[in-house]
């Protein structure tokens, strides 16, 4: 039988069968580190999926020796290496739990960072709950600027507070919602922005994302994407930037200043026509995105006004 976990006072109770998986890629020595914490930190999970990449470092052998003493640990390996979103999406669709906890290797829970998050999930419409990092202790705000939608940290506070996105590697997530929406969107594949187009997808439909500071997590950030190159990762974020406009953005008005931003930045050199080019082909090479629309993007961005 699944376990079945309980939100914390205040009102009904409301009971969920909870999933968590970790992402790995070669991250051994993570593993070592942050699972058996991951392990001790989330009495409510009736299951541990580590979502492992096609890593060459061993970690498996670690894995296996693992479920011996934790039989709740579950293994999916891919054949190939196929990148976080298509790694994080398979994980989930094979999960059990009614809500999914995503986990980076290179994450540190603490001690009730999911029982802190449950209640909020009361609320039919909750997609899911961004955890807090210490450290780094805030919720996102989006708005839109020069031509761009754009974020940065929200305003310090110590409540409860919606959030524009929650990340793919420190967040609870309700299933059935992830699963509507298609996960995240493998057109920004290697990496970047595929957080931000998922909430950004929520909210358009009508659902609604927090950020809870007291369910707080260490991230030390030494995932896989460090080791690329730092001029493929400016090019790729840039990409990426631009296709989350032309995948997410309808409104004419806010379409038109994208269009002027985009001449505007082509005349400084050829690298700008390059990026074009390449979100033009991501577009063209994937499936539309999956959006339910109940709200506009100005009434999307006047939640997050300050």
């Amino acid at each position: 039988m699944r376990s079945k976990a309980k939100s914390p006072a205040g009102g009904k109770n409301h009971n969920f069968s909870i999933s968590l998986i970790v992402t790995n890629f070669n991250g051994l020595k993570l593993l070592k580190k942050n699972l058996p914490k991951v392990i001790k930190y989330s009495p409510q999970v009736s299951e541990i999926i580590i979502a492992d990449d096609a890593s060459t470092d061993k970690s498996h052998i670690f894995l296996k020796k693992l479920q011996k003493k934790h039989p709740q640990i579950k293994l999916l390996t891919q054949k190939k290496n196929q990148g976080f979103v298509i790694n994080s999406n398979m994980a989930v669709g094979k999960c059990k739990g009614e809500l999914v906890v995503l986990l980076n290797n290179d994450i540190t829970p603490t001690k009730n960072y999911i029982k802190n998050s449950l209640h909020h999930f009361k609320n039919p419409k909750l997609f899911g709950v961004g955890f807090a990092e210490i450290g780094n202790e805030n919720w996102a705000r989006i708005f839109w600027k020069e031509g761009y939608l754009q974020y940065e940290p929200g305003k310090k506070i110590s409540k409860a507070h919606i959030t524009a996105w929650l990340s793919g590697g420190g967040s609870i997530i309700r299933k059935s919602i992830f699963t509507k929406l298609r996960g995240f969107d493998n057109i920004y594949h290697p990496c970047y922005s595929e957080d931000l187009d998922l909430g950004y997808r929520a909210w358009k439909s009508g659902y609604t994302l927090i950020w809870e500071p007291k369910s707080k997590i260490y991230h030390k950030h030494q995932s896989t994407m460090s080791k690329l190159p730092k001029r493929f990762l400016i090019y790729v974020k840039e990409r990426n930037r631009l296709l989350t406009v032309l995948r997410n953005i309808t409104d004419p008005k806010l379409l038109t200043s994208n269009k002027i931003a985009i001449a505007l930045r082509v005349p400084f050199g050829p690298n700008y026509i390059k990026i074009i080019r390449a979100a033009k082909r991501q577009i063209k090479n994937h499936l539309p995105p999956i959006v339910f629309p109940k709200l506009t993007d100005k009434q999307i961005f006047n939640k997050f006004k300050e």
